[in-house]
Order: structure tokens, then C-alpha cells, then sequence
């Protein structure tokens, strides 16, 4: 479960606003949601196509480190004879270049000189220490949720008691330009 605030970061939040455990999990949890992903370093293992110039890329990042790589060759020793090859682990990790910042992935040729068709990656991704940007957008979203106790009510009306939930308004166009470096996108 992530945790973007601790109750001592009071400089993040709202003049007035009591920071408390509760609020800062919730306003966390929506900030994983809005990503697609969280913030801080954790484990991934994602296999990935490579293209005729042996390059594929990560869906997550930056990337911290990569801890184990499989690969299927696009031949095997005797080619395709007895079928596809089946995914072997990569010892040398040196033959995978990755571009830490964004992901991208470079890879030689297997021991037996075929090129790569897939690679099964086993990485961390992420900040080991949580951006400025991420902790302004959750202090903004205590502030929402400490003023609005019925923070998912999305309309209400009086008059005949009628209430309609699940509202869309928690991240306003501000918080979502603070996030939007760090949303998980499926292409680069």
C-alpha cells in the first residue's frame, strides 16, 4: 500500500487541514489509480516482443535495475525443426542494454548466434525517493477530501432527497498535470 505523505509533511498540505493516516491512504490509493502504477520502486516481471533490431521496451519506468532476463530465441540449435525454441535464461545480463530513463530495451544475439523474438524481463521500476510533484498532488487531494467529507457524491438535491454517487472530480486539471509524467502509457 503506497504512502506519498507521512503525518509529519505538513508543508504539502492546505493551510488549516489536519493530516492524518486515513486521508493519506486514500489520496495515495488515487494517485495509483490515476497512474496506472505506483510511484515508489517495486518489482515487475513482463515479457516483451523485440523487433527485427533486437529493441523492445519496458512498460514501466525508470527502471531501477534488472534482476533476470529469459529469452526465446527466434531458432533453435537445429532451427525450427522440432518447433519454436523455448525460453532460456539469459546468464550474462551484460548482452541487455536498457535505457534506464524510459524503458527501452537493446539486446544481442543468444549463445548459439540467433536473434531474440522475446524476453522475459524481471525488473524494479520506480523512484526510490517520491517526487515533490507526487507529494503537491497528494497534499492537494487531502485538501479536496478534508474539506469534502462526501468526496464521491456527484450530485445532490434536496428538495426530493435524491443523491447521485461516484463523482469524477477528485483530480481537477491541476493535480492531473502534476501526475502526468508519472502515468503509466503503453506506447513511447
Amino acid at each position: 500500500m503506497s504512502r506519498y505523505l507521512e503525518v509529519t509533511d505538513i508543508d504539502y498540505i492546505p493551510a488549516g487541514v489536519k493530516l492524518t493516516e486515513p486521508l493519506i491512504i486514500r489520496a495515495s490509493a488515487i494517485i495509483d489509480g490515476k497512474c496506472k502504477r505506483e510511484i515508489g520502486v517495486k518489482a515487475y516481471t513482463e515479457r516483451i516482443r523485440l523487433t527485427d533490431a533486437q529493441r523492445g521496451h519496458l512498460s514501466y519506468y525508470p527502471v531501477v535495475d534488472v534482476l533476470s532476463a529469459k529469452g526465446r530465441p527466434t531458432q533453435g540449435v537445429l532451427g525450427n525443426f522440432f518447433g519454436s525454441p523455448n525460453f532460456e535464461t539469459i546468464d550474462d545480463l551484460s548482452i541487455i542494454d536498457v535505457d534506464k530513463e524510459i524503458g527501452t530495451v537493446w539486446c544481442g544475439h543468444s549463445p548459439f548466434g540467433s536473434a531474440y523474438e522475446e524476453l522475459e524481463v524481471s525488473y524494479t521500476s520506480g523512484w526510490d525517493i517520491i517526487p515533490d510533484k507526487v507529494k503537491v498532488a497528494c497534499g492537494l487531494l487531502i485538501g479536496q477530501m478534508a474539506t469534502n467529507p462526501n468526496s464521491n457524491v456527484k450530485s445532490k438535491k434536496d428538495f426530493d432527497y435524491s443523491i447521485e454517487y461516484f463523482g469524477n472530480n477528485m483530480i481537477t486539471p491541476e493535480i492531473a498535470d502534476l501526475l502526468s509524467e508519472f502515468e503509466l502509457r503503453s506506447f513511447r
